[in-house]
């Protein structure tokens, strides 16, 4: 069997943190002697990733300058609303509407109609990403293809952020099969973006597995459920402090009751910064009880500043965990956050040794469930009567979120008295709802919760030797067509893709 190369795309912080920085990538390296692995990722020039990557003999490249045609913006467009309209979810159509609503422009109105107009044509979604592949610029592309010659590309988004679209299509012009690995549990039902057409995908569990068959048009074989990676961090209790150790990390008091607020950002609720005011007044007035103190863990999308007012050192603290990478101009700079040295673990022992935790029907619901530590979560506006779709009940309403909704795993707060109430009575009570807490990570991380980077990793092992053992291939005459052409736009379709 010759040597193959896999081209791993890591567009955004996290994707190093759970594909590079943890278990998976040096995994894969040691059960395949001689496979090259080559990172795709606008962080190629930050020092200390390049220094881990150089350690492990992985090359390491920025992704080629790309500019998105108006063509493409426009197809893209329309492929969104013919996912709307096919697949009726929920939270799809709410993300649409709020962003009709934040949008004051005057021609929006002409530009909706149009689209409408559009997606009633009977042309399938299949014949769309045929398009937008076609009018996808991937001439940077080719290059890369040429020098290393992969034989899988492996992507963490499978085409939700923009920086991967390009390379997606750019591998199927040539004839490289690619796999996506989805990393969070709303994208595949919550997005008013679809996935691209990849050839494999890899899901965290049964629900998203038949999200992508009936919503997306994969095939049964080509989709395998994993479990959550970036929660395999959590599966070893003995990568966990002390809960004196971890309390005192941040200035805390080991004998006090310690209740913690995830932030969200600023486009996901405007008035954090009086949520946290809520429960700083509750702490200080003895409405926890006298032995309670306060952490307020910032999102890395959200500005720590809103909140430094309310720390004092004694009873309230305001942390964020996070790093920044040096980044090229293709990714946002909010893309290139990262949880820091021991990132996930920090996040673990917070989840474990929080007594409470409050939050905006975050993954990090699941990820306390996990440890088993009570959730309770905000289901109100600080501005009542706002629309659905711009209204913090709109997530209680998608369908990814349905299983914590339906179990009862979080409380949700209807008001400031209700949130304050909720945090009270699982102070008293922190063994109310564990059974709900345990069907919910049953339901979203599987029965085998753990290990899930290993099952990726079998996962990409036998593509990769399916793919070798293809007698067709993937490296005859229509990848060289395209990697050796200069004609940009030729297209070479594969056998075996997701139905569209």
């Amino acid at each position: 069997m010759s040597a193959s190369t896999i081209l791993l795309s890591l567009p955004a912080g996290h994707h190093v943190a759970d594909l590079a920085r943890g278990t998976f990538l040096r995994s894969l390296l040691s059960a395949r002697p001689g496979l090259r692995v080559v990172v795709l990722s606008p962080f190629a020039d930050d020092p200390q990733l390049r220094a881990e990557f150089d350690e492990i003999g992985v090359a390491c490249l920025a992704p080629p300058p790309v500019r998105f045609r108006v063509a493409a913006r426009v197809v893209d467009s329309i492929l969104s609303e013919k996912f709307l309209i096919q697949s009726r979810l929920r939270a799809v159509r709410l993300q649409r509407d709020r962003a009709r609503l934040l949008d004051g422009w005057r021609g929006r109105r002409m530009m909706i109609s149009l689209k409408a107009g559009v997606c009633r044509l009977p042309v399938s979604r299949r014949a769309w990403f045929r398009l937008a592949g076609a009018v996808t610029d991937c001439a940077g592309y080719r290059r890369v293809f040429q020098t290393y010659r992969p034989s899988l590309v492996l992507t963490a988004t499978a085409g939700f952020l923009p920086v991967e679209v390009p390379l997606i299509y750019a591998a199927r012009r040539g004839g490289i099969p690619q796999m996506g690995v989805d990393l969070g549990w709303d994208n595949l039902s919550s997005k008013y973006h679809t996935v691209l057409p990849v050839d494999y995908l890899a899901v965290w569990n049964e629900t998203m597995r038949d999200e992508a068959l009936r919503f997306h048009g994969f095939r049964e074989d080509r989709v395998t459920v994993t479990g959550p990676i970036p929660f395999d961090a959590y599966r070893s209790p003995r990568t966990l402090p002390t809960r004196a150790d971890f309390v005192r990390s941040f200035g805390g008091d080991p004998t006090r009751r310690l209740v913690t607020l995830a932030t969200a950002p600023k486009v996901v609720y405007p008035t954090t910064d009086r949520v946290v005011a809520t429960l700083v007044s509750a702490v200080r007035d003895g409405r926890f009880g006298s032995g309670a103190q306060f952490l307020v863990r910032v999102h890395p999308r959200d500005a720590s500043d809103r909140y430094e007012s309310f720390h004092d050192g004694r009873q309230i603290f305001v942390e964020k965990p996070f790093e920044q990478l040096t980044r090229s101009t293709v990714v946002s700079e909010l893309d290139a956050v990262t949880p820091g040295t021991n990132g996930r673990a920090r996040l673990a022992a917070t989840m474990a040794h929080s007594d409470v935790l409050v939050n905006f029907a975050s993954t990090t619901t699941l990820e306390a469930a996990w440890f088993d530590t009570p959730v309770v979560n905000i289901g109100y506006d600080d501005t009542p009567g706002l629309p659905l779709p711009l209204s913090i009940g709109r997530y209680y309403r998608y369908e990814h979120y349905q299983p914590v909704v339906e179990t009862g795993a979080a409380r949700i707060a209807g008001s400031a008295n209700d949130l304050v109430a909720a945090v009270r009575g699982y102070l008293a009570t922190p063994t109310a709802d564990a059974d709900a807490r345990r069907q919910l990570v049953q339901r979203c991380c599987g029965p085998r919760h753990g290990n899930a980077s290993d099952r990726l990793l079998t996962w990409v092992l036998e593509t990769l030797t399916s793919e070798d053992a293809d007698p067709a291939g993937h490296v005859g005459s229509t990848k060289t067509v395209w990697l050796n052409s200069k004609a940009r736009g030729h297209s070479a379709a594969r056998n075996g893709a997701p139905r569209r």
